[in-house]
């Protein structure tokens, strides 16, 4: 029989696995925005915050992806109508990548689709505790980030 852990680090495994669980499952269900994926939304809200074409080595280390699962799904978003490619002026080695009109558009509407689930999911919670919970999601993602870093390529944790 496997023994359950009861301490802290299995509690927080636990309630993360618990979380992603979830939030698959409660993701906007609007036919307007359910075609743009989590990928895509990502790609594209770092694109659009970077405001301005982004590398596509840039935009792979942001999102912590190899550049060859980038690109395929950069070529993805291109052929719907959703991200252009450019070289950068100074080096056609370089390519470069913006969102179009049709991209920032999904964007914006799966952005209000998914601040309309968080907002009625938090809906009772004070702007307090919402402030809290931003700040510690914010620090388990740059921890998560770190410890990707230095696990990269086999390196010791």
């Amino acid at each position: 029989m496997i023994r359950i852990e009861t301490d802290t680090i299995a509690y927080v495994e636990h309630e993360v696995a618990v979380l992603v669980r979830l939030l698959t499952a409660t993701r906007p269900h609007n036919p307007q925005v359910v075609s743009l994926d989590r990928s895509a939304y990502l790609i594209l809200y770092e694109v659009l915050h970077h405001r301005g074409p982004m590398g596509l080595q840039d935009l792979a280390d942001r999102l912590q992806v190899d550049l060859s699962t980038l690109s395929r799904q950069v070529s993805a978003m291109e052929a719907k109508g959703l991200l252009q490619r450019h070289d950068a002026p100074n080096d056609s080695r370089i390519h470069l990548v913006a969102a179009t009109q049709e991209g920032m558009l999904r964007f914006a509407a799966m952005r209000t689709a998914r601040r309309d689930v968080y907002t009625e999911i938090l809906d009772d919670w004070s702007e307090a505790d919402r402030q809290r919970l931003a700040d510690q999601l914010e620090r388990l993602n740059e921890a998560i980030r770190q410890y990707k870093r230095r696990t990269a390529h086999g390196n010791p944790a």
